[in-house]
């Protein structure tokens, strides 16, 4: 197998070396000893084996989540999630079979388009449904995956931040395999010559050697990457692939006529729609999203600022309120510095006790009450009255201040 790369070498202490042989992982006479299955598990047992810091290090300390989880665009081969809310979605391919290569990127473009329109619990079950397939006594969900206390802070915020990946389509999409040289090129500008999810792309080509005492050396390769930031919709049909822009508003909805969530759904907007029918903010200039079907109102903060308000409710804790926060990285860390630099300014003019915290992933400004009984049965008004106050309170105060920081920015 011909390889831009150079083949790993022993040197040992009496100076003698020895050039590794590298595994091939396509043909015939590897077929036995190695397949896809055996990739993914490799994958999916050795997350470290991945150049996540070298593609995108705000994905780094992803966990393993499931193998094989269900959509309607087919099984997903490994899913991962970060501690702070982010997906990852790998497609392990060798390439023992010609394969159109835009056919692999179209099918990994289609679980992140299905998954871009499930909520949490549709991710959830869809987890817990993997889990139990391979492990009959471990059906556990995404909270107990990442070991998150039932009804904590933690909980919530790790409960926000999937939603806020899953509706904006922020995923990292990698295609693992043997050998993905050929048509690298064309799949760059494939992907960068079209919009789409707000995702990161990037192809890993998996080199294994023979270690003089059988074991494996596992050498990843980044071949390419790409970050793509608009939406699309990607269809494939008849193996062509036909694609179109799509709101970033548009709210995911999941697949099938559930009737329950369906009635909860209806809850939330109804709940929303009297919250924004109400809402009469001071910045006219603030863009409205139509009412949510979920727990969150999102209110999107300037374009560049990758931050974003929202009110939300958490029935689990009987928690609601606001908070502003966005991704850590360098945009991230630097706007949120700025702004505790300003922080007693900004308290006085915000009139309201408000919370500073970092867990790792995100940025926090929240402000929140607790509640007894339930929150939409027996608060709701109370609720909205609460929430229309804060959210007018945090757009006065943070949308300037974030609109200069992307201006002097730029």
């Amino acid at each position: 197998m011909s390889s831009a790369f150079s083949a790993p070498l022993i040197v040992r202490s009496d100076s003698t070396s020895q050039k590794l042989v590298r595994v091939p992982l396509s043909g015939a006479a590897s077929t036995d000893a190695y397949s896809e299955a055996w990739l993914q598990d490799l994958l999916y047992q050795h997350p470290d084996a991945l150049p996540i810091a070298e593609i995108d290090d705000s994905f780094s300390g992803m966990i393993p989540v499931c193998r094989e989880m269900e959509t309607t665009a087919g099984p997903l081969d490994v899913l991962y999630v970060t501690p702070g809310g982010r997906l990852v979605i790998v497609e392990a391919k060798l390439w023992r079979n010609p394969e159109a290569r835009r056919k692999v990127i179209g099918q990994i473009l289609d679980y992140a388009k299905e998954l871009s329109r499930w909520n949490y619990e549709t991710l959830d079950a869809a987890v817990r449904r993997a889990r139990r397939a391979e492990d009959r006594s471990e059906a556990k969900g995404l909270a107990q995956v990442m070991g998150l206390a039932p009804n904590s802070f933690e909980e919530a915020r790790f409960f926000d931040s999937i939603t806020q990946s899953l509706r904006r389509g922020d995923f990292l999409l990698l295609i693992v395999g043997d050998g993905i040289r050929e048509g690298v090129g064309a799949i760059t500008e494939f992907l960068d010559g079209h919009a789409s999810l707000h995702f990161t792309f990037g192809l890993v080509e998996m080199a294994i050697f023979r270690m003089p005492d059988g074991s494996q050396l596992v050498q990843p390769r980044i071949l390419a990457q790409s970050t793509i930031l608009k939406r699309l919709v990607i269809e494939l049909r008849h193996d062509s692939m036909q694609i179109q822009d799509e709101s970033s508003d548009s709210e995911g909805i999941e697949s099938g006529p559930d009737p329950d969530v369906i009635a909860i759904r209806e809850r939330y907007q109804k709940f929303w729609g009297v919250f924004l029918d109400k809402l009469k903010l001071d910045d006219q200039s603030q863009p409205i999203r139509p009412p949510a079907k979920g727990t969150n109102q999102y209110f999107d903060m300037p374009k560049g600022s990758n931050a974003w308000v929202s009110a939300y409710l958490h029935g689990s804790v009987n928690r609601a309120g606001v908070y502003l926060t966005f991704y850590k990285g360098p945009i991230g860390d630097r706007f949120y510095e700025a702004l505790l630099n300003e922080k007693d300014e900004i308290e006085r003019s915000i009139g309201i006790p408000i919370r500073w915290d970092s867990d790792g992933s995100k940025h926090w400004i929240t402000s929140w009450d607790t509640y007894k009984g339930s929150l939409l049965d027996d608060h709701a008004e109370a609720l909205q009255e609460m929430m229309i106050d804060r959210v007018n309170r945090f757009v006065n105060v943070f949308r300037p201040r974030l609109a200069k920081l992307v201006s002097e920015s730029s």
